[in-house]
């Protein structure tokens, strides 16, 4: 039997993949028009800058996850081999640790301004400096 609590966090995480999906897609066509198919470092800031991001903004780590995945497999088959195809040449399958590591940076940066945010809601009003004393 499933809650309503369970039912919210997977449409959450669903609609969060749908849109950074669609967003990933975005950065690939821009990224496909606007740099030289030779430039794959160039290419590959794009996807990584999209997927760090997305990270940060995206709520759920599966959706963060999975929108990581989809840009590094866009970035192989799209934006370094042409026609959707992942085999064949290998060179371009190291720059996808790039996308991984502003996925991992970019939820770091979300933790990070969570555990800050509750950090500040825990302390007493007393001890806060924008807090004017009562008299």
């Amino acid at each position: 039997m499933r809650t309503e609590e369970v039912d919210d966090a997977s449409s959450t995480a669903a609609f969060g993949l749908a849109g950074g999906c669609a967003a990933v897609v975005v950065a690939a066509l821009a990224a496909a028009a606007f740099m030289p198919p030779g430039h794959l470092g160039a290419r590959m800031l794009v996807m990584a800058v999209t997927v760090g991001i997305l990270a940060a903004v995206l709520t759920d780590w599966r959706a963060c996850a999975g929108v990581a995945v989809v840009a590094a497999l866009i970035f192989v088959g799209f934006l370094a081999h042409r026609d959707g195809v992942l085999t064949g040449d290998t060179r371009a399958w190291p720059y996808t640790i790039i996308i991984g590591v502003a996925a991992v940076l970019g939820r770091g940066r979300r933790w990070m301004r969570h555990a800050a945010l509750r950090e500040a809601d825990s302390i007493p009003d007393f001890y806060r400096e924008d807090v004017a004393p009562h008299s």
